[in-house]
């Protein structure tokens, strides 16, 4: 599943084309993705400039002129294509296109068909039922060390499933989870409550390192994420613990290999000798 890195990399590919354009026509292949799609969505769209692209945790936002806002979730394996020279073909499993000016078109491409679109008043996404929920921003300095051992103070979960946990954190997947506590030297399964001030402005600054340097690589392209421009992101060559269960640590003073365990059924990978 694409996680915040991924999908700040597609904002910033979609952000730098479409900004100022203006939406020509928007045309579904499907009535029904992960949820059925508003069959006025084009009316309320068309006919709209872009004023602005961002991300609110895995969700891709698209402000419009007329105070609406086109909201994007690419679910489990939706990804983003945008062409520069007209409509040309088709990708398999595309099921939205929309056509803006200039002979940009925004290809929404999603096999599994897990992800959803929806468009709401841009003053009430925070309010609207898939955002209401949703925890702080990692990279914003509201994700302060002192922030973070306040909200584990209370918690007996893995410390793994809190990062997880969009209610608390946003975006933070399995990947960047196993690779930000590798990063802290914190073993995932010991429990929120027994997080240090200390562990927890290590884990903190990890979290967001982890973070950054995956969006300055493209994202990780283990399944289905690619940039908007169809190339691979290459943060997955970059990664110390994930998905390398029987490898050696790569700390140079470490002889142990990399372990995996399954915590809430999902795959964790550690090492027992860096981590504690």
């Amino acid at each position: 599943m694409p996680e915040l890195p991924e999908v700040q990399t597609v904002v910033n590919g979609i952000k730098s084309k479409v900004i100022n354009r203006k939406i020509l026509q928007f045309k579904k292949y499907t009535c029904k993705l992960r949820y059925p799609i508003n069959r006025n969505v084009a009316q309320l769209v068309e006919k709209n400039r872009a004023i602005n692209v961002r991300r609110r945790a895995k969700y891709i936002i698209i402000e419009l002129s007329n105070n609406k806002s086109l909201v994007i979730h690419l679910g489990m394996s939706g990804r983003i294509i945008i062409t520069q020279n007209g409509f040309q073909k088709k990708i398999k499993h595309t099921h939205i296109c929309i056509f803006f000016d200039k002979n940009i078109v925004l290809q929404f491409i999603d096999p599994r068909k897990f992800g959803y679109i929806f468009v709401t008043a841009t003053n009430l996404l925070n309010d609207h039922k898939y955002f209401r929920h949703l925890g702080v921003e990692p990279l914003k300095k509201e994700f302060s060390p002192q922030y973070f051992y306040n909200l584990l103070a209370a918690k007996k979960s893995p410390i793994k499933n809190i990062i997880m946990n969009q209610k608390y954190i946003v975006g933070v997947g399995n990947i960047y989870a196993s690779e930000a506590l590798f990063i802290a030297a914190i073993l995932p399964m010991k429990l929120g409550n027994e997080i240090t001030l200390l562990e927890s402005d290590r884990l903190t600054k990890a979290i967001k390192t982890v973070l950054k340097k995956s969006i300055k690589m493209g994202g990780s392209s283990i399944n289905d994420h690619t940039m908007i421009s169809g190339k691979m992101g290459y943060f997955q060559n970059k990664l110390n613990v994930y998905d390398r269960e029987g490898l050696k640590c790569r700390k140079r003073t470490c002889q142990s290999n990399i372990i995996r365990i399954v915590i809430a059924k999902r795959s964790t990978f550690f090492c027992k000798e860096c981590q504690k």
